[in-house]
């Protein structure tokens, strides 16, 4: 599991501590008496999980329990060919505009897909797995895969519930036969007691061999390079990804009982510029939420980036907020 600085942080990123999972709702960089420091709330989970607020040097780590990347697969031919011969696929932008199969004559661009990955790690009990024999519940859609592990110990991959209890069956074993305290009267090594998640052998903490489901959803979409970030040109780190996965509707966090549209907030309208019964939408951040009204027709305005960086205005009214400001706790965006 990837593991993120508290400087680093989003809002919205999901957090495994101990065995249970948690959102961050708001951060706030404050003076502490040994430096700067990092002020993170989480939101309430359930009523008898209230939301925390924790204060943390800005280099203390937590687990993310969901990753969010972008890349990018360029599928291209030669001229004279009828099929696609080469894929490639690349997560820094200014790679991907630099790549040779875009600045060859003789080669020609079929397709240039965007690549979204969210990876989303979930602790599970003994319980919660599938039963004997039950197959593996199905991904979200094809191109996504599900699976399990112990969470530092163990194969990378479990593919069944079945799997999860025989690997955990086979530490128990090797427990028993080889952490047991030695006999040297009789010069053998006797049955360890107690069980692996109490012995230092088997795991560093309980958590260790906690079960975690797994899901690798992917996503993809065709696009252009001018639908690339055009204000970031390496690969883009968890926070970076994260906005553009909401910029590009591959994710909406739930709902929120909050009115009113500020910098820094995901908006969504109708793409096709109507305001009733559009079918199309599109995303965008708020740059600024009060530029002005329009010249002529007096119609509060808002600024808008999309998903390439590019700026541009459209009516306030139209806009409908779907995320809160993606940002560090160290910085004004995501980068």
């Amino acid at each position: 599991m990837l593991s993120i600085a508290a400087k680093d942080l989003h809002v919205g990123a999901l957090v495994l501590s101990g065995t249970h999972l948690e959102t961050v709702e708001s951060l706030h960089r404050q003076v502490s008496p040994d430096g700067m420091a990092v002020g993170v709330s989480f939101e309430a989970t359930e009523q008898q999980r209230p939301g925390r607020y924790l204060v943390v040097e800005p280099d203390h780590e937590f687990t993310l329990a969901r990753v969010h990347s972008v890349a990018w697969i360029i599928h291209s031919r030669h001229r004279n060919a009828r099929a696609i011969q080469d894929s490639a696929r690349i997560a820094v932008p200014y790679a991907l505009r630099g790549h040779w199969a875009f600045r060859q004559k003789w080669n020609v661009v079929e397709r240039l897909v965007e690549e979204h990955t969210v990876l989303t790690y979930r602790p599970l009990g003994l319980d919660e797995l599938p039963g004997l024999g039950a197959p593996t519940p199905a991904p979200p859609n094809p191109d996504s895969s599900r699976f399990y592990r112990l969470r530092r110990q163990g194969p990378a991959v479990l593919a069944t519930g079945d799997a999860v209890r025989r690997e955990l069956a086979r530490l128990s074993w090797v427990h028993r036969h080889d952490h047991g305290p030695t006999d040297w009267d009789m010069g053998k090594r006797l049955p360890a007691g107690g069980d692996i998640y109490d012995c230092l052998s088997c795991a560093r903490s309980p958590f260790d061999l906690m079960p975690m489901e797994i899901v690798v959803e992917r996503t993809y979409r065709d696009v252009v390079l001018d639908d690339l970030p055009s204000d970031w040109e390496y690969e883009l780190d968890a926070a970076a990804a994260y906005e553009r996965h909401l910029l590009m509707g591959t994710i909406t966090p739930p709902s929120r009982d909050e009115s009113g549209i500020g910098d820094g907030d995901i908006v969504e309208f109708p793409a096709d510029g109507s305001r009733d019964n559009a079918v199309a939408t599109a995303r965008a951040k708020v740059i600024s939420a009060a530029p002005g009204n329009d010249l002529v027709t007096g119609v509060p305005l808002v600024l808008l980036s999309g998903p390439d960086g590019r700026y541009f205005r459209r009516a306030l009214s139209g806009c409908v907020r779907i995320a809160p400001p993606v940002c560090h706790a160290f910085g004004e965006g995501t980068r």
